[in-house]
């Protein structure tokens, strides 16, 4: 989109369709980021609102190709040890960007609770992160995404999450 006039307009287009049943929308804007971080949590029967929550499995990725316009359109996956390599080896930095993404997804965590009283069973936060300085790093939520949720390098990411999805459902 070259407009937000223009992406109003998309996006009404297809909040209007009739399967539609969405009310809002939320629309980011763009942010510069050295790559992205995902958090897998899967609540367990023994997690209350107020404890910590640690996700079950953490992935990255970054931009891995680009269109002819110059727009990003495939991911590259990233292990820890390429995070750490962009970063310069700050350990530190990456700690952080971990500590205030597991912050965050609490945060999300308790407030979807707040609103039905049934936790879900999984869910995947994204986090777009960049190194600010030695030991710094700056965090910003992108998404939260539903059960079926791409689990990028995280091979037994869709058996886990399946069989943690159907035990929750057979309680």
């Amino acid at each position: 989109f070259d407009r937000a006039e223009e992406l109003s307009e998309r996006l009404t287009e297809i909040m209007v369709q009739p399967s539609c049943l969405v009310s809002s929308c939320i629309v980011q804007e763009w942010v510069d980021f050295d790559f992205e971080m995902r958090l897998y949590f899967l609540p367990t029967d023994e997690w209350e609102p107020g404890c910590r929550l640690k996700p079950t499995q953490i992935e990255c990725n970054c931009w891995g190709g680009f269109s002819d316009e110059g727009r990003p359109h495939t991911f590259r996956k990233l292990d820890p040890h390429e995070c750490l390599r962009w970063w310069d080896k700050d350990y530190e930095a990456w700690n952080d960007a971990k500590r205030q993404a597991v912050e965050l997804g609490n945060f999300w965590l308790e407030w979807l609770l707040s609103m039905d009283s049934q936790p879900v069973p999984m869910i995947r936060m994204d986090f777009m992160v960049s190194r600010t300085g030695p030991g710094r790093a700056r965090v910003i939520f992108g998404e939260l995404c539903e059960l079926g949720a791409c689990c990028l390098a995280w091979n037994q990411g869709p058996p886990t999450i399946w069989r943690h999805a159907l035990n929750a459902a057979l309680k």
